[in-house]
C-alpha cells in the first residue's frame, strides 16, 4: 500500500505570528490601564472632598427646600382653614336673613296691634265711664263737690313743653265748674302740696287764691309719676271732711305691676263706715302721639268704677 507523502508545516511562523499579536496586545492593554492609572491619579482625594461637599450642600439644599415647602404648606392649611370659616359665616349670613325677615314681619305685626290698642285706648279716653248718676255733672263727671282735691303727675313727660299749659286750663276749668266749691287743694301724684304749708287744710274758693295757685302751677314741676302715693295720702288727709269731696288724678302714664292690688288698697282706704266710698275719685288721662297712656287709663278707670268716679281723656 503506497503511503500518501505530505508536505511539512512551517510551526515557526505561526508560533511568530501568534507570539507578535499577543505582544501587541499585552501592549495595548498597557496603554489603556495607564491612561485608567492616569485619570485615577487625577481625580484623587481633593477631587472626592469637593464631591462630598458638593453632596452635603445639596443635602442642607433639600432639607432647606423641605422647610419652605413645610411653611408652605402649613400656609395653605391656614388659607384652607380661613376660606373654610369665612364659607361658613356666609352661610351663617344666608341662613339668618330669612330668620331676620321673618323677626321684621313680627314686629310690623305687633306694632300694628299696639296701634290698634292704642286707637282701642284713646275712645276709651274720650268715654267717660260714671258709676252712678250725679245730680249735676260735666262731660259725665260729677261737679256738686263742695272740696275738690288735685293730685297731678308733675314728672318730665307732663310738664315739658306746651302741655304743661294745657293741664293747668284743665285745672281751671274744673274749679270752675264746681258751683258748690267751698275749698280745693293742688298735690303732685306722688304727694308732695304746691302750698306745703297748707298740706292737709284747704285753700279758700276765692278768685285771688285761684288766681295765685294757676300762677304757682307753673313752677310746680318735677314730681315722680306715682300716682297711688298721692291718692292714698289724700284720702288721709280729707276723707274725714264735712262735705263731699272729689279727687282728680291727672295723669299720662302708669308702669306699676302690681295694678290690681293697688286699685283694692285705694278702694279700701276710701271705704266709709256704710262701705261706701267716701271720696270721689276721678282720672283725667293726658294722652300724646308717641305717649303711652294705656296702662294710666287702665289703673285710674278701675279705680274711678270702685269709687264713685269717671273717667276721661285729653289730648296734649
Amino acid at each position: 500500500m503506497r503511503k500518501i507523502q505530505r508536505a511539512p508545516v512551517e510551526v515557526f511562523n505561526i508560533a511568530f505570528l501568534d507570539i507578535i499579536s499577543c505582544a501587541f496586545g499585552a501592549v495595548v492593554m498597557l496603554v489603556l490601564l495607564a491612561k485608567n492609572g492616569t485619570e485615577d491619579t487625577e481625580r484623587g482625594p481633593s477631587n472626592v472632598s469637593v464631591l462630598i461637599d458638593q453632596v452635603l450642600q445639596a443635602q442642607v439644599d433639600v432639607e432647606t427646600l423641605k422647610g419652605a415647602l413645610s411653611d408652605k404648606l402649613q400656609e395653605l392649611k391656614a388659607a384652607q382653614s380661613k376660606t373654610a370659616s369665612v364659607t361658613e359665616q356666609k352661610d351663617n349670613l344666608d341662613s339668618s336673613i330669612p330668620r331676620a325677615q321673618q323677626t321684621i314681619n313680627q314686629l310690623k305685626d305687633k306694632a300694628s296691634s299696639l296701634r290698634n290698642e292704642i286707637r282701642q285706648a284713646t275712645a276709651m279716653l274720650n268715654t267717660p265711664n260714671p258709676t252712678d248718676t250725679p245730680d249735676d255733672d260735666v262731660g259725665g263727671i260729677p261737679t256738686d263737690a263742695e272740696y275738690v282735691i288735685f293730685a297731678i303727675d308733675n314728672s318730665g313727660s307732663m310738664s315739658s313743653g306746651s302741655g304743661w299749659n294745657r293741664v293747668i286750663t284743665v285745672v281751671n276749668d274744673i274749679l270752675k265748674n264746681h258751683p258748690k266749691m267751698k275749698g280745693f287743694q293742688i298735690m303732685s301724684a306722688d304727694g308732695s302740696f304746691m302750698f306745703s304749708s297748707r298740706a292737709g287744710q284747704w285753700l279758700d274758693d276765692r278768685q285771688t287764691m285761684r288766681d295765685t295757685a294757676m300762677s304757682q302751677m307753673k313752677s310746680f314741676k318735677g314730681g315722680a309719676s306715682q300716682p297711688e302715693a298721692g291718692i292714698l295720702k289724700a284720702i288721709k288727709l280729707y276723707k274725714n271732711t264735712k262735705g263731699r269731696v272729689s279727687l282728680y288724678v291727672f295723669g299720662d302714664d302708669y308702669q306699676r305691676p302690681n295694678l290690681d292690688q293697688i286699685v283694692s288698697q285705694i278702694t279700701q282706704a276710701n271705704q266709709g263706715a256704710n262701705g261706701q266710698p267716701v271720696i270721689r275719685i276721678h282720672g283725667v288721662g293726658f294722652s300724646r302721639s308717641n305717649g303711652n297712656a294705656q296702662r294710666f287709663s287702665a289703673f285710674m278707670q278701675a279705680v274711678a268704677k270702685r269709687n264713685r268716679g269717671a273717667f276721661i281723656g285729653q289730648y296734649f
